[in-house]
């Protein structure tokens, strides 16, 4: 009876390990939606309507663009089979800012809910503050084992993780990331912008008679541009920040009291 037990036990474990296998991996990727909010993704790779166990991943984003990332929230038929939320606080890691975020599942997603292999879901939104680019890492930092925060999943409890398929989030257009920063100022004050494609960019500051006080030409840049300006051996008074990227210019005022 004892051997017919352990039988049993093999049996069922060989079983629940080739269900797991055929369960497939999943991958994840990150998007910006364009309306302050980045979109996490999990692509399957086979069907799956089992129990997601668990989701760990990280982003990280640059300090000096000044950008935070606030709650995530998710849709309630997600939450109903994952349960997702940040892993401790914003972490200061040399240039860069890391926040770990994990989820917990104990029900089936089940037939109604069923994933199709190859289809994206989307497990979280997450609104953004301020402008920046945001990267899934697996990474040197998360890969230390206190800060446990590479890329992980976990379907009935099997380890099912796949490859981080599209890791950077990045606002769409250039203006809708530029921060001038104080504004109104003293004279003293920084700019910044992201171009997320790579591209030539022309930069002028213009007194409120149109003459250049500051111009720079960035060839097929690509990346956070950042420059700390000081108009004090100038007059006060309005000032315009014009940049064209391409056949598209915009203007900014900068208030220099």
């Amino acid at each position: 009876m004892k051997k017919r037990r352990l039988l049993i036990a093999m049996v069922a474990m060989i079983l629940a390990a080739s269900t797991s296998f055929a369960q497939g991996r999943v991958d994840i990727g990150i998007y910006h939606n364009g309306d302050g909010q980045l979109e996490v993704k999990v692509r399957p790779q086979a069907d799956f309507t089992g129990i997601f166990s668990s989701l760990v991943f990280t982003i990280r984003w640059d300090k000096s663009s000044n950008a935070t990332l606030g709650q995530p929230t998710q849709d309630e038929t997600v939450a109903d089979y994952l349960s997702l939320m940040r892993s401790g606080g914003v972490h200061d890691a040399g240039t860069y800012f890391y926040q770990v975020y994990a989820g917990f599942g104990f029900s089936r997603i089940g037939e109604t809910k069923a994933w199709e292999a190859g289809k994206e879901y989307t497990i979280a939104t997450i609104p953004v503050t301020g402008a920046g680019e945001f990267h899934l890492v697996n990474d040197p930092w998360t890969r230390e084992v206190a800060n446990n925060g590479d890329f992980y999943v976990s379907l009935g409890g099997v380890d099912q993780t796949g490859v981080i398929y599209k890791s950077l989030a990045a606002p769409a257009s250039l203006e809708s990331t530029l921060l001038i920063q104080p504004n109104p100022n003293d004279g003293r004050f920084t700019f910044s912008f992201l171009s997320a494609e790579a591209g030539d960019i022309r930069i002028e500051m213009l007194n409120s008679l149109g003459q250049r006080v500051f111009g720079d030409q960035l060839r097929d840049f690509q990346g956070t541009y950042r420059k700390e300006m000081d108009l004090t051996a100038m007059s006060n008074g309005i000032y315009y920040l014009k940049i064209t990227r391409g056949g598209e210019t915009s203007v900014h005022k900068v208030v220099y009291r």
